[in-house]
């Protein structure tokens, strides 16, 4: 018993230190913030088995559940300071207007407003509605119309030439209007502060099933109008999303047509290219203009989850992002909730849960804390990253193949070698191949998930072959402590490389693989 003790006993207490030291590193992971201006995102006290629809106004943000209406409203630290529910059902899939005791939506078919449940028919011909604080416009096919929310009176704006589509409103009174041209495109018209259609629509956007827009936000700054807007593609089954630009000096629109261009998003953290962004809204932050939009997380754990990103905007077409959130499932509908603060709703599969960032010293302090929930999701990124190290056991058996070969032959024609009593020669040439090995795994093992998961001990330049010489002076150690006489010269090699690996994939293994 004393001897198993030491054989297996001091190479499964280094390998626990060295979890341990993985679940401290992903304890100091969940108090990160994911920059140093930012807080880790906050639970706002939402939740809802039914994806909300939104609407923000008069600082309170109006989210559905279930066929009741919540008015939220937060102070500057994002403290929930007011959650009135209203009972009031929203059609799914249509926006809609409040302030808190009118709703103006599209319900049955027709344009109502709601008030203490009753309903006032404004439109019983609208095909859409859009809807932003200061202004709404509803349409009946090809006809524009602006909507007063005080005394419900309408009038005409302009009558296009085809049906219109979609009405998206900016942050200077002006708007854009998507007007169907045929079954795979419409075009796109900017209507200024006073209601007037600019010239010739300037852009065409595709809108067939496989290839479509899927969200517009535009802002004007410095005389200059900036659009942006989402694109959704499907390819045999598989979705895409990305993110488009167009820019003009705000005299020329109308002139001409603007030229698309693709943007894409380097991830500040990790040096990678964001995957699937999507979501894109225009925002203000300190001052600046910015982009915030959802995409593939880059983080360790993260698995296939979306989340929130902010980049400045910028002259060109790559722009650098940083990610914002750290929540680990679908982030979507990203909003600005505060001057310094970004909200959205976070799907886990079950339930929608709203959550924001903010750039508030004091929400950054309390975020920080730990919390249960930050501990559960310690030892839950702990427990799939141990469990991605399981492929760097499968990678490594290679190493071990040489050695083995050696063996099989030596065994084979000159079987009088191992009749030797004590530790012989094969054995330590076994050993000395088997350590060869790992040095043709390195320059893969450790690329660039590596240095983006991995702690700093691990990151450092060369630690790879640090790392190498360490396990295996420890391992040789180990080796030297816990190898029993009557073993012979296989069993000797093989607790060799059995405890080498078991250090290897419990130190570096965690880091190398991200299947999740």
């Amino acid at each position: 018993m004393k001897e198993k003790l030491k054989s297996f006993g001091v190479p499964l207490m280094v390998m626990l230190l060295l979890l341990g030291a993985l679940f401290f590193h992903q304890l100091l992971e969940v108090k990160k913030q994911p920059q140093p201006d930012w807080s880790r995102s906050i639970p706002l006290g939402f939740t809802s088995e039914e994806r909300p629809q939104a609407f923000f106004n008069q600082d309170s943000l109006f989210l559905t559940d279930n066929g009741k209406v919540h008015q939220l409203r937060f102070d500057n630290q994002l403290n929930l300071t007011e959650d009135t529910v209203i009972n009031t059902k929203i059609t799914r899939g249509y926006p809609f207007w409040s302030n808190g005791s009118v709703f103006i939506q599209m319900k049955s078919g027709q344009l109502t407003a709601t008030e203490n449940n009753k309903d006032t028919i404004i439109s019983g011909e609208a095909t859409g509605l859009s809807t932003e604080k200061g202004r709404i416009y509803y349409w009946e096919k090809n006809e524009l119309f602006s909507l007063n929310p005080d005394d419900l009176s309408h009038k005409k704006i302009h009558a296009f030439s085809k049906d219109i589509m979609e009405v998206y409103q900016g942050d200077n009174g002006s708007a854009i209007v998507q007007e169907r041209q045929n079954d795979a495109s419409a075009l796109l018209h900017y209507m200024d502060e006073n209601e007037k259609i600019v010239g010739n629509p300037f852009a065409s956007v595709n809108i067939s099933t496989s290839h479509h827009i899927d969200g517009l936000t535009y802002g004007v700054h410095d005389n200059k109008l900036t659009i942006l807007y989402n694109e959704e593609l499907r390819a045999q089954g598989a979705l895409s999303y990305k993110i488009v630009k167009m820019e003009s000096p705000l005299g020329e629109v109308g002139k001409r047509t603007l030229k698309p261009e693709n943007l894409k998003f380097l991830n500040v953290d990790s040096g990678e290219i964001i995957q699937g962004p999507r979501s894109a809204k225009l925002v203000n932050i300190d001052d600046k203009n910015a982009i915030t939009f959802t995409a593939e997380g880059h983080k360790a754990s993260d698995r296939n989850s979306v989340s929130v990103y902010l980049a400045p905007l910028e002259n060109g077409t790559q722009l650098e992002a940083e990610t914002i959130g750290t929540t680990k499932h679908y982030s979507y509908l990203p909003l600005q909730l505060k001057e310094n603060s970004i909200a959205w709703l976070d799907y886990d599969g079950d339930t929608y849960e709203l959550f924001a960032a903010s750039q508030d010293p004091r929400v950054i302090s309390s975020s920080v804390e730990l919390s249960k929930r930050s501990i559960k999701e310690a030892v839950y990124n702990s427990i799939l990253m141990i469990f991605s190290s399981v492929i760097t056991v499968l990678t490594s058996f290679y190493w071990v193949l040489p050695s083995l070969f050696l063996l099989i032959l030596l065994y084979m024609f000159r079987p009088n070698t191992f009749e030797k009593d004590g530790i012989i020669w094969v054995e330590y040439v076994s050993i000395l191949i088997f350590l060869i090995m790992p040095l043709t795994f390195m320059n893969k093992a450790l690329n660039g998930y590596f240095y983006f998961a991995a702690p700093d001990y691990l990151a450092f330049t060369g630690s790879g072959y640090v790392g190498i010489v360490v396990i295996s002076l420890l391992t040789a150690l180990i080796w030297k402590i816990g190898r029993n006489p009557d073993w012979g010269t296989f069993g000797g090699v093989f607790y060799f490389m059995g405890v080498y690996i078991l250090l290897y994939v419990s130190s570096f293994g965690p880091y190398i693989f991200n299947l999740f």
